[in-house]
């Protein structure tokens, strides 16, 4: 089987050459390579197969009506303090550069070379997290090569793992969201909030989302949601049931995030 992406004969999920997807199409658009069923091309933004592009997105966020556009600045601003709030740590190589494929100039990613990681030695939940944590680090810091390349290759994982809970699924909506598809990242937050609909960090990334499609209703609702039931979700962080299984699994990782998420509730309430 060869590398859509190189030509160089692979298997497996991504190509031991390039480190592209194996199933990747290309963007009629720009020509990057994205996951197959993609709405949205991770290079430029463009609609791959309906829906609404990034472009078309930022058009509708730049019309008239100045309590979208603050609203969507603040949730914007707040987004990059809340990366460097989640504090996931830097996965790496056995030279300390970042593993998993072939990275673009700059990222130092693996390259085959000594002491590469080759995630699809790994368990695929493994595999999962490593790239979750790349692509989160990299947008982090605003390297958007990073996020292009990282991305496709983590969305790939999260479909084949499929969560159903509600921490995994809001790892997968802040992947969806990273890469502007707001849709799909409201879509999973819906998913885990019909599980548990006091669930915060779900609340808050479907409001995000909610912004981000320019439903400033929705997310004025997701968000005051968010606030009424904040103490009481809090209560709930390390507290076990009769089963001694957590009442909230998830909230034990992310305890530095709550308060971020609550200062971008009041935030975008008062914005008006």
């Amino acid at each position: 089987m060869k590398c859509p992406s190189c030509g160089a004969a692979a298997s497996g999920n991504f190509c031991a050459s390039c480190g592209n997807p194996m199933n990747a199409k290309k963007c009629p658009s720009c020509g990057v390579a994205v996951p197959p069923g993609s709405r949205f091309c991770t290079g430029c933004g463009n609609t791959l197969s309906g829906g609404r592009g990034a472009k078309e997105r930022g058009a509708q966020s730049s019309a008239p009506g100045g309590n979208a556009n603050l609203a969507w600045w603040v949730a914007g601003a707040l987004m990059v303090v809340l990366f460097i709030a989640l504090g996931y740590p830097v996965l790496t190589r056995d030279d300390g550069t970042v593993g998993g494929g072939a990275a673009p100039p700059g990222m130092g990613g693996a390259t085959g070379g000594q002491g590469a990681v080759d995630l699809t030695t790994m368990p695929l939940e493994e595999q999962g997290n490593r790239l979750f944590n790349n692509v989160m680090n990299s947008s982090t810091v605003g390297d958007t090569a990073g996020v292009a390349f990282w991305l496709p290759k983590a969305l790939i994982i999260y479909d084949q793992l499929a969560p159903t809970d509600p921490d995994g699924l809001y790892h997968f909506a802040l992947l969806h969201q990273v890469g502007g598809d707001f849709e799909a990242a409201l879509a999973k937050a819906e998913e885990g909030l019909a599980q548990i609909p006091d669930y915060l960090l779900l609340l808050a990334v479907a409001a995000e989302a909610s912004v981000g499609l320019g439903d400033l209703a929705g997310a004025r609702e997701l968000y005051s949601h968010f606030l009424d039931v904040y103490d009481a979700e809090m209560a709930l962080l390390n507290v076990f049931d009769a089963e001694m299984e957590l009442m909230r699994p998830g909230y034990e990782h992310h305890e530095n995030i709550f308060s971020v998420y609550r200062d971008e509730a009041q935030a975008f309430l008062s914005s008006g």
